[in-house]
């Protein structure tokens, strides 16, 4: 029997059954997911208990990163732990009481950091990420979020041939995928980026790249779509799920129960406590991400993001100031934020830019839902077959949240997907 058609017109879209839909989470993947299914005839419920796009989606580097196809775990990566981990100015950071609980996971983040495997990951976020770009353009084109997204790429930079060498590995598997990357002389660094400090000589960059100049902006505009729709938020924590013969009937939050047909869940860091819910345990854990955002009152501009790779920082030229974002902490999500590290940055930043006075205005702390293999967990439950899981997409959610709407939006719709879904799959590990 053949799939049901793709929803490219209003008749198409007609043909679907409605159905009533919870998503569990509200960030820039549920929000997507949600309009996604919205705009397929369903009637839809987004579940959340912070505004959406106003969790880990805000604070980001604004980045649809196509070209992020490398893995976090590399043996490039995991070979230079230990010193980062004694490093104050690392951009990687355990706290040592955490470890003991996050071990599990750190062995099968190992094990996934093997040549070979990094090779397989790298094609399973290739085939996500190649057509991201376009899935974001229909729901802009949906929502006239067009002044939001700008095509001016991803720069990363570097001060010497011996820290550029440090990534060629990366870069290599990436130009085995596909991902256009120009490397560039330090004149055409220049003519690029012509505030960058001169000692910065070696540079990478990836012009296919769209950069959102304020992520929260982007979300709420598809979530003003997707309310236009019919779609609905409430501002409720998921307590439990009432499950019968066919699935979940019914979401129990803190505030109402919530009957429906169907649950998607995309609670970004806290998926695997949704998951545990429903029966199904899941070796995510939070890479905590943190940002200042500056007021710039003097200096040079920077047009478009840009990493500094001998510090392992990036700043992106936010519409609400210049946004500085680094490193990756290992804490869980209920230990209090610290600062210090990114505070450390602060220097850097100014010495990249010669000229800049800014203050800082904003300390923000986010977490990052990371699986071991760095690959999202996208897919049908295999305990329920009426729930969906869109969770795990690490430092690219931004990147994959309209390819996972429309993912999940096929899934239930029946839709044959156009992509094997198996190297997805929650029960994978």
């Amino acid at each position: 029997m053949m799939a049901p058609p793709k929803p490219s017109s209003t008749a198409a879209r007609a043909s679907i059954t409605p159905k009533r839909i919870v998503v569990v989470g509200a960030g820039i993947v549920g929000v997507a997911t949600g309009l996604h299914l919205q705009r397929d005839g369903h009637h839809v419920t987004l579940i959340d208990p912070t505004p959406p796009g106003h969790g880990t989606s805000f604070g980001n580097a604004g980045s649809i990163a196509i070209g992020s196809v490398y893995p976090t775990g590399s043996p490039g990566n995991w070979k230079q732990m230990p010193r980062m981990l004694v490093d104050p100015a690392s951009p990687l950071n355990i706290r040592w009481s955490y470890l003991p609980r996050m071990a599990p996971w750190l062995l099968r983040f190992l094990a996934a950091s093997t040549p070979g495997r990094v090779e397989e990951i790298s094609k399973h976020l290739w085939a996500l990420s190649k057509d991201a770009m376009a899935a974001h353009k229909t729901l802009i084109d949906l929502s006239g979020a067009h002044d939001i997204v700008r095509p001016v790429g991803w720069l990363k930079v570097y001060s010497s041939q011996a820290s550029f060498d440090k990534t060629a590995d990366e870069r290599a598997v990436k130009t085995r995928r596909g991902v256009n990357i120009e490397i560039l002389s330090a004149d055409e660094l220049r003519q690029l980026e012509p505030g960058l400090s001169p000692r910065f000589t070696h540079a990478a960059y990836e012009p296919d790249n769209g950069f959102v100049s304020q992520p929260v902006k982007l979300t709420e505009a598809y979530f003003k779509r997707f309310r236009d729709l019919g779609g609905s938020w409430v501002a409720e924590t998921v307590r439990r799920f009432d499950i019968g013969p066919d699935g979940v009937e019914k979401v129990v939050t803190d505030l109402g129960m919530h009957a429906c047909d169907a649950v998607v869940v995309c609670a970004g860091a806290r998926s695997h406590r949704i998951a545990a819910m429903l029966g199904r345990a899941v070796p995510l854990d939070t890479e905590r991400g943190y940002h200042l955002n500056l007021n710039v009152t003097a200096g040079p501009e920077l047009r478009r993001p840009t990493v500094f790779g001998d510090h392992g920082f990036v700043l992106a030229p936010m519409r609400d100031g210049l946004r500085l974002t680094t490193g990756a902490e290992f804490a869980g999500v209920d230990a209090p934020p610290d600062f210090r590290r990114v505070y450390r940055m602060l220097p850097h930043a100014k010495a990249a830019l010669p000229g800049l006075e800014v203050e800082v205005t904003r300390e923000w702390l986010g977490f990052r839902p990371s699986t071991p293999d760095s690959v999202p967990v996208i897919g049908r439950s295999p305990e329920q077959a009426n729930v969906y899981y869109g969770f795990g997409h690490g430092h690219i959610g931004l990147t994959l949240a309209a390819r996972t709407g429309e993912l999940i939006a096929d899934l239930v719709a029946g839709r044959d997907p156009g992509l094997d879904l198996t190297p997805y799959r929650i029960d994978r590990f």
